[in-house]
């Protein structure tokens, strides 16, 4: 039988552009088209997101699904009525509402067609977590057995929390976040020029936090760990970017105000030259108070800079003993976390900024991440090709003959 090139249908649920969507782009726009034709079904609204995709060339369907928030049989015919159409050989989900409505679609379309689900968060916890994002991610662990081949986790600490709310575990595998070490790398002409635009010296201590407006990411404690670090260091700036989500810029500014930081606390908004400015900071902070596996930690170290995080999710695991990890919302650990590190003599910071790039090299290239995932496809596409044409032989067909005539 003639292999043909593998029809991947990815659905995502995505607004904004952040680490789960960016890394999903950076696998998709690295696929071969000759080995995968691909074309991605999103949930959600026009925006950077989509934009991204079409900078990428990446075939999208957009469905503006956001209300309600779980599936509506409705959405779920009008889903698979275009998976039907693109006949995949495999339906990937992204993010918790992307495998509900991508695996429940798939099925609607064929009962055996061959579907992956992919878990981007590691908590389900009350305190911290949405009602909606647990209610989700519980009836997925219901519907786990029933529904997906195989479910990916983009970490290892995220395994037990899905295991405690049904999650079939030997369905489970981790692959984890990939980066690319040609763009994210020492860059000595880019550290000058941010810090030109920001108008400080080669010199200044810059310590900068890379996230989107949200509570997950607990910007607060980064602002009340700034305050203490500017007690003790006051020469040190600090440099925030991201989009504006749950809250806004004003009320970031409003909290650095109340902090005194306003003379050396820049907010640079909705960037896209991320490796510029990870490669002018001499610390980058991630005081998240829930991740997956952080992107701006690895973008961070693969471009020389050591990271001072809180301990959730996959950071520890991540950042290894080439930075700092402290509890989560302690501003005073996260403050001597960062004076520690931006005390070191420069030669020392940067030769821990290099086994940073180098745990990243051995751990999480971008291509060694992509081809995990192609594997993936390929055992999923072989066995259900393999599954039609076991029942296209037993209804006296012959293998050679349009295997999607019965898609």
């Amino acid at each position: 039988m003639t292999i043909e090139r593998i029809r991947l249908a990815v659905v995502i649920n995505a607004i904004v552009l952040a680490g789960a969507e960016r890394m999903l782009a950076r696998v998709l726009s690295r696929l071969k088209p000759d080995e995968f034709d691909v074309h991605v079904f999103t949930i959600g609204l026009q925006g950077p997101f989509t934009e991204h995709l079409e900078q990428l060339g990446i075939p999208n369907r957009l469905y503006e699904f956001v209300r309600p928030k779980l599936p509506n049989p409705f959405h779920l015919l009008t889903l698979a009525r275009d998976l039907r159409r693109f006949q995949p050989d495999v339906v990937q989900g992204w993010m918790y509402l992307g495998n509900l409505f991508g695996g429940v679609a798939a099925k609607l379309v064929r009962r055996d067609l061959p579907v992956a689900w992919n878990i981007r968060h590691s908590t389900l916890d009350p305190q911290i977590d949405s009602r909606s994002m647990r209610w989700s991610a519980w009836l997925g662990g219901q519907l786990s057995g029933l529904v997906p081949d195989r479910i990916v986790l983009c970490a290892e600490a995220a395994r037990a929390a899905h295991l405690q709310v049904g999650y079939v575990p030997q369905k489970l595998e981790v692959i984890p976040n990939g980066f690319d070490l040609g763009e994210l790398r020492p860059d000595p002409a880019a550290r000058l020029r941010i810090r030109c635009e920001l108008g400080l010296t080669g010199d200044t201590p810059l310590v900068g936090l890379i996230g989107r407006l949200h509570p997950h990411k607990d910007h607060q404690t980064f602002v009340r760990a700034a305050r203490k670090v500017a007690d003790r260091i006051p020469s040190a700036h600090f440099v925030a970017a991201g989009e504006s989500q749950t809250y806004s810029a004003s009320d970031l500014l409003s909290w650095v105000d109340e902090a005194g930081l306003c003379d050396r606390f820049h907010w640079l908004g909705v960037r896209h030259d991320i490796a510029a400015i990870d490669a002018s900071l001499d610390v980058l902070v991630c005081s998240s108070t829930t991740e997956g596996f952080p992107n701006v930690v690895g973008e961070a170290m693969a471009c020389g800079v050591p990271c001072v995080a809180t301990d959730v999710g996959e950071c520890a695991e991540v950042i290894g003993n080439t930075g700092r990890v402290v509890p989560k919302q302690s501003p005073q650990l996260l403050s001597e976390a960062i004076v520690e590190l931006l005390e070191l003599p420069a030669l020392e910071r940067t030769a821990l900024g290099t086994l940073a790039r180098q745990r990243v090299v051995e751990r999480y290239d971008i291509d060694r991440i992509v081809d995990r995932y192609r594997d993936l496809w390929h055992r999923l596409a072989n066995s259900g090709r393999s599954g039609q044409a076991t029942r296209l032989n037993d209804a006296g067909l012959h293998d050679g003959e349009e295997l999607r005539a019965v898609a």
